[in-house]
């Protein structure tokens, strides 16, 4: 079985383990491809300053399923990168533990071969009048350089970043923040300076830009001008209430889905059991940063229950999202994504701490009710909801990334092309159609690919807020699982 594994970030590390741990091992042939700069590390996990930290504590992260303080233990067996605090270690480590593992294979095992080029083209050749089909990976412009597969795994990670004020290209605005050591390499001293975005990639930059720019305060603005929460103690939770036979009895009732509502009252019933106080975690906020990170690190041990069961339903999203009906999907995107996104992905209390201290001392401000971003004379123009506005000489992108097929430019030049070319085609609420339970890419031209699987953010419309280290390797393991069941 010739096997071509794009992508080696996250997700395409974890398929090669799991290819590795197979009886059936021996008998593939894997490529696995990506640039020279992020094989076997992935965008996220890219060299970068030892300032940006993981925002999960080291000993609850791993790509092994049956130990997760892996990561933590191969650092602390490691002589090459040494920290004096090691429960938030820098981000760039788990990268490496990540490439440790694929140097460790590429070292072992002859059937697996590393293609340090991107791809260009994925494509699909079948005969007119058959179903068959076979898989074409092309790192350059002609199809005589294609090679051929039996079976594709699309791990090609995050998309790039969003341009919300049509910007990118513009003199003095940095598009993308990563890697935050280049990005102020063509900055001035005396430039005034504006983070755009509140986001988890903001928390990236204020740590970086902070500490090497001179003109303060830096003004960090979104339209909310919220942050991320601050991650409580995180207890291990089960459901009661919320569970698969709970939601199969509810779908025989209502024609295959489960009614948001019904969904709802489950998860409260949950939050009941546990002694959550939902409602006043819910709206917490004080509409004042230093008040809501105060409150966040104050109540640690009940925010991180709230916090705990929000991460169960995104461990468990796959089921829970694709019960529901297309209108319950928008509807739950509309009134309770908000909460997800607030107090998921929380920053390390030391960050918190360390926010604060840079507003007290006017190293930063938070601004919300960012209207617009103009480009004037020589710098940029901000407009506020107040009618206000503010003139900044840098504007630093930092709102995330893409989500939706028609957002993308020539940067994901390789989705357009597999869009182009009907490989996959747009999911309406994100990414691309896939099969919720295998990961099957669904063609617009062949329908279901038998061979072709897709892992990660490119699958955010199905896989709805489950783009965690931990989700995106039990991801790998399900599907590897289907791949050699399917096969035997």
């Amino acid at each position: 079985m010739k096997i071509a594994i794009i992508g080696m970030g996250t997700a395409g590390v974890s398929v090669l383990k799991e290819l590795v741990k197979s009886d059936q091992f021996e008998q593939m042939q894997v490529d696995v491809y990506d640039n020279p700069k992020n094989m076997g590390q992935g965008v996220p996990f890219q060299n970068d300053s030892d300032q940006l930290l993981i925002n999960l504590p080291a000993a609850d992260m791993s790509l092994n399923l049956d130990n997760h303080r892996e990561f933590y233990e191969w650092y602390e067996n490691q002589t090459t990168f040494k920290f004096s605090n090691t429960k938030y270690l820098p981000r760039f480590i788990f990268g490496h533990y990540m490439k440790d593992y694929l140097q460790q294979y590429n070292y072992k095992y002859k059937n697996i071969c590393l293609i340090q080029e991107e791809v260009s083209e994925v494509y699909i050749e079948s005969k007119i009048g058959n179903t068959d089909v076979q898989y074409n990976v092309c790192t350059s412009k002609e199809t005589q350089n294609a090679k051929v597969y039996d079976v594709v795994f699309l791990c090609i990670g995050t998309l790039t970043y969003h341009d919300p004020y049509n910007l990118k290209g513009t003199t003095g605005y940095i598009h993308t923040p990563y890697p935050t050591y280049n990005t102020l390499d063509y900055v001035k001293d005396s430039d005034r300076i504006s983070i755009i975005g509140t986001g988890l990639a903001s928390l990236d930059v204020i740590r970086y830009v902070t500490a090497h720019h001179p003109n303060l305060p830096i003004t960090v603005t979104s339209r909310k001008g919220h942050l991320p929460s601050v991650r409580g103690e995180m207890p291990e939770l089960e459901f009661k209430y919320v569970t698969p036979e709970n939601f199969n009895e509810i779908k025989q009732r209502n024609f295959g889905n489960v009614p948001l509502d019904d969904a709802i009252c489950l998860f409260l019933k949950d939050c009941a059991e546990l002694e959550i106080p939902i409602e006043r975690l819910v709206h917490r906020r004080q509409e004042d940063v230093i008040l809501d990170l105060t409150y966040d690190l104050e109540h640690s041990e009940i925010l991180g229950k709230f916090q705990s069961i929000l991460e169960l339903a995104k461990e468990n999203l796959n089921w829970i999202w694709n019960s529901f009906s297309r209108e319950d999907q928008k509807k739950f995107l509309a009134d309770y994504q908000w909460i997800l996104k607030e107090n998921s992905n929380p920053m390390p209390p030391q960050t918190a701490r360390l926010i604060i201290e840079h507003i007290e001392n006017g190293i930063i401000e938070i601004k919300e009710g960012l209207e617009s971003v103009e480009k004037v004379d020589l710098g940029f123009q901000l407009q506020f909801e107040d009618g206000t506005s503010q003139s900044y000489d840098i504007v630093i992108n930092a709102t995330g990334s893409k989500t939706h097929l028609a957002d993308l430019d020539s940067d994901d030049q390789l989705v357009l092309n597999l869009e182009n070319r009907q490989v996959v085609q747009a999911h309406p609420l994100g990414g691309i159609q896939i099969v919720a339970e295998t990961n099957q890419v669904i063609s617009p031209r062949y329908g279901t690919l038998k061979g072709m699987y897709a892992l990660g953010q490119l699958t955010n419309g199905i896989n709805q807020s489950r783009n965690g280290v931990m989700m995106i390797v039990k991801q790998a393991v399900s599907v590897v699982k289907h791949l050699l069941e399917s096969k035997s």
